[in-house]
């Protein structure tokens, strides 16, 4: 558990968790998650990281899917109304990372259940008795209502719908402690007044730091293209680490690896020193990550394989090759999509009149390209991705 203490951004209230702790009795951890995104990014495994750790201590690990909530849409930090989701992605979002959690968490003590099992069956007189445990001042009080109200930018009622439902998650499923991103702490919060509206004890709340993208500005986002993805290859997990900028290593050693906080804090020192090179504490950053996820050999591999890419300039000796139709002229997004190479045209485009994809390491920036300019050549996107068509 000090594990977990060490790295919480907030424990609320933090006497009612050392009394859980004594009490030595087997604990409901919940997590929600909100299926609007396809994959797993390291940011989410963040979460899930910490959510089996309380595992390994042998409490249960209760993953609620919101496949009800992602309709509605969690405001927590939005300037304006979110959009909705249709039970189509939903669902399809849903069988994208449900397997992948899956393999993250331990399974022999954990319930996976989804929202839409209780929420979606709520009659009108228990949603007025649910909406009866706010008022509208306690929704007011946090910030991004608050300052949406102010500046006069509408907030829709379905959008202080949201914590409510968030809130009786934790009823229907009787949670002891929920944890989250930081930006989820009002959220957590109000769950505990409503499990006491419903006559429960309240939860704990406990949430962590929010992990910021490869950008190192923004926090890690799939919609904002600034994610490194826990199913993307040893190879480009270890190089989009290494792409991070040095300020932000800190928060993935602290989220991402076992190491103790004083020997995370020794490892910043010695940079702060001029004893070491951040450059290869970043290299232990990524190591440490893809070992995790993949094992050491491909850890190793990824390192090696960096290094060729980045240090000695060096084409790998094996590319990945993609056998594609023979038609006179392609368009590369379509054609870079199909196959698994992007995730969308949209993605695709962007980085190829970005000035990142290269024919035989020439850069191309036009969408649409002859076949014969492709097949059988070396090709680039970005800085680690080599292939080529036949």
């Amino acid at each position: 558990m000090k594990y977990l203490i060490n790295r919480a951004s907030a424990i609320s209230p933090r006497e009612d968790l050392d009394l859980l702790v004594k009490s030595k009795k087997k604990l409901r951890i919940k997590l929600g998650i909100d299926p609007t995104a396809p994959d797993v990014t390291l940011g989410w495994y963040a979460i899930l990281r910490s959510l089996r750790k309380f595992q390994e201590l042998g409490h249960t690990a209760v993953l609620i899917l919101g496949e009800f909530t992602a309709q509605v849409g969690d405001p927590s930090g939005k300037s304006e109304t979110r959009s909705k989701l249709n039970e189509d992605d939903i669902d399809r979002n849903s069988e994208g990372v449900l397997p992948i959690i899956k393999n993250i968490l331990l399974d022999s003590n954990i319930e996976i259940v989804s929202n839409k099992d209780w929420l979606a069956k709520l009659s009108t007189s228990e949603l007025v008795n649910l909406s009866s445990s706010t008022t509208l001042a306690q929704m007011l009080e946090r910030d991004d209502f608050s300052k949406r109200y102010k500046d006069g930018n509408p907030i829709s009622l379905m959008e202080f719908f949201y914590p409510l439902f968030q809130g009786y998650d934790s009823v229907a499923v009787k949670s002891d402690i929920e944890i989250g991103g930081h930006d989820q702490l009002w959220n957590l919060m109000l769950g505990r007044e409503v499990q006491k509206f419903y006559g429960m004890q309240p939860q704990v709340a406990m949430t962590f730091p929010l992990l910021v993208g490869t950008d190192g500005k923004k926090k890690m986002s799939q919609s904002l293209n600034n994610y490194i993805s826990v199913t993307d290859t040893p190879s480009n997990i270890y190089g989009k680490i290494m792409s991070i900028p040095d300020e932000v290593m800190w928060e993935y050693f602290t989220m991402l690896t076992d190491l103790t906080l004083s020997e995370i804090e020794d490892l910043k020192n010695a940079i702060n020193d001029k004893n070491e090179n951040p450059f290869n504490t970043k290299k232990l950053l990524g190591k440490l990550i893809v070992t995790e996820l993949n094992g050491e050999d491909e850890a190793n591999n990824a390192q090696l394989s960096f290094e060729n890419l980045t240090i000695n300039k060096n084409t790998p000796d094996e590319v990945q090759v993609f056998s594609i139709n023979k038609t006179d002229k392609i368009h590369l997004p379509k054609i870079l999509t199909e196959n698994g190479i992007t995730k969308s045209n949209s993605e695709a485009r962007r980085l190829i009149t970005s000035g990142s994809f290269k024919i035989n390491d020439q850069k191309y920036t036009d969408l649409d390209v002859n076949i014969d300019q492709v097949l059988n050549k070396t090709l680039q996107l970005g800085k680690r991705n080599f292939f080529t068509f036949n």
